[in-house]
């Protein structure tokens, strides 16, 4: 049972200062649009080299040039004079407004700030711009963790994973509501801080038939890893092979001796991140859960969210690259 203690030294880092941002912010000041620009091609997010599709031009190199325009520059060719909006090609072009608002909007969705809530320029920005974006955020993050299944693979030797039930577990000692519709099967691997987290919604007749659920965990969990489980599911799977052990969760409250809430209180901390979303997704369709709940998975995997998100939306937009190039 001594494996079992890495779980009392756990603690929440959702309030992680992303120090990524603090290089960011200062280049959304009046006045340093270029040091912007410059570092939005530098990571890709823009276009750093474009050629004139006029077939007269010969495949001549655009010229980046100063403008009077809400960009500040846009491309243009020295030939035929026709030229191109920066955000050709980009995660920026489809959303009216400033390369500013979109980036501050960006780092909001990292923050978890309320859409009503952005403010660019002491100004709130439009909810339903705001809308947009956070779900093209939530679209990059969706289309990474289905591109990469390997994160899905929690666990392994000497890797305390915890399986729990929403709302039927132990996941949390608020009273909740017993009308919710939809019940949510749950693995945290803790190996990692913030845990890991991997979460999927289940028939609300699951207590007829427990062999889905233990064909889910064995696709998911890694041999070796010691499994601490809700004690709804725990006598379906106390006999799991593979595992190094597999305690219930009752099994680790007995060994606190001073507190007897204390481990519950660290599975609290644990699955809170966890718990707001599974109240979230009650009132989706199943596409929304899904993608809700794979924007959880990446939160979780990546906690420093602005770095790893503007990565991963370039990485998005170059797999993607279908949409022409407009002169104009």
């Amino acid at each position: 049972m001594e494996c079992v203690a890495p779980l009392e030294s756990l603690k929440s880092t959702q309030g992680a200062q992303d120090n990524f941002q603090d290089f960011i912010r200062p280049l959304l000041l009046e006045g340093r649009e270029a040091e912007l620009c410059d570092w939005m091609k530098d990571i890709g997010l823009l276009q750093s080299s474009l050629k004139c599709i006029t077939p007269s031009c010969n495949g001549s190199s655009l010229q980046w040039k100063k403008a009077r325009i809400i960009d500040k520059f846009h491309w243009i060719c020295s030939e035929c004079k026709k030229k191109m909006s920066i955000r050709s090609g980009s995660f920026l072009e489809d959303f009216q407004c400033s390369m500013k608002g979109i980036i501050e909007t960006v780092l909001a969705w990292c923050d978890g700030i309320s859409p009503d809530d952005v403010i660019v320029d002491g100004k709130p920005l439009k909810t339903s711009l705001v809308k947009r974006i956070y779900n093209q955020c939530t679209n990059v993050t969706d289309w990474y963790i289905q591109r990469h299944p390997e994160l899905s693979q929690l666990g392994g030797e000497n890797c305390v994973i915890l399986i729990d039930l929403y709302p039927d577990g132990c996941m949390t000692t608020a009273p909740h509501n017993n009308n919710y519709s939809k019940q949510l099967l749950c693995i945290a691997d803790t190996a990692y801080m913030p845990a890991r987290i991997w979460a999927q919604v289940f028939d609300q007749d699951l207590h007829k038939d427990y062999s889905k659920v233990i064909a889910c965990l064995q696709s998911r969990i890694r041999p070796g890893s010691l499994l601490v489980v809700t004690p709804r599911l725990f006598p379906h799977l106390r006999y799991t092979e593979g595992m190094a052990e597999i305690i219930s969760v009752e099994a680790l409250m007995s060994l606190d001796t001073d507190d007897y809430q204390r481990s519950l209180k660290n599975l609290e901390t644990i699955w809170a991140t966890t718990v707001s979303v599974c109240q979230e997704v009650q009132q989706m369709n199943s596409s929304e859960t899904n993608q809700m709940l794979r924007e959880l998975q990446w939160r979780q995997i990546f906690p420093s969210h602005a770095k790893y998100l503007f990565q991963h939306i370039v990485e998005h937009y170059k797999s993607n690259k279908n949409s022409p190039i407009h002169l104009t």
